[in-house]
């Protein structure tokens, strides 16, 4: 019987070259983010993105629209979040 290897690389290896790459996760980004839309009309936003995306989002648009919508909002939070630290 074949035995499999396991991933020998630790939690922290991934999570530095996040980092190198600019993507933060976990419980940084979520407080960021929470700090943003406090103060933001996440509706507008909404709106604001879509239209520098060229894309008509809600139920007829595809999951990927939707999804760079809605990725582009959280980046944008996170860096609003970010600056009022």
């Amino acid at each position: 019987m074949a035995t499999s290897k396991k991933n020998t690389k630790s939690s922290n290896t991934a999570s530095k070259s996040s980092k190198a790459n600019g993507r933060v996760g976990g419980k940084m980004t979520k407080q960021a983010v929470s700090r943003a839309k406090q103060t933001t009309n996440t509706q507008n936003l909404k709106q604001e993105v879509a239209n520098e995306l060229g894309v008509q989002p809600g139920k007829n648009a595809t999951a990927a629209e939707n999804g760079r919508v809605g990725g582009t909002m959280t980046k944008k939070l996170y860096q609003k979040g970010k600056k009022n630290n």
